[in-house]
């Protein structure tokens, strides 16, 4: 659930508009802070030893792709695809509200499902 003090709405072009807790797949699951503000998505460290926040451009990003369960309902996980082809996945329990804030950036039709694990399965099926 979105709580007003989560949302810090600024006129100034660095500053972050939202901002939740988030998880991000770098080959260990790190935990720390999802930022989307005009410059584009920021992902910070909970453990600022780990290293330097990363910064994603809303030029640099592709296509948002997006875990959808069984029963039509978004998963907690998506996916940047960035220019360079490289796919940076994150987690979060708003992360309905993220994709979208990132679909008004990058256009809805950069949004995509994720393949699940089924779909091999399916184009198989559909063939024959």
């Amino acid at each position: 659930m979105i709580r007003k003090e989560d949302i810090a709405l600024t006129t100034h072009p660095t500053e972050h508009f939202y901002e939740t807790k988030g998880t991000a797949y770098l080959g260990s699951v790190e935990n720390g802070t999802l930022k989307i503000n005009d410059e584009g998505v920021t992902f910070t460290y909970k453990n600022p030893r780990r290293g330097q926040p990363l910064v994603f451009s809303w030029e640099d990003i592709l296509q948002a792709e997006v875990d959808v369960k069984m029963n039509g309902k978004l998963g907690q996980q998506f996916a940047l695809i960035l220019r360079t082809q490289a796919k940076v996945r994150f987690g979060s329990k708003e992360a309905g509200h993220l994709v979208k804030m990132i679909s008004e950036r990058i256009g809805k039709e950069n949004v995509v499902r994720a393949p699940s694990i089924l779909d091999p399965l399916r184009r198989a099926i559909r063939k024959s």
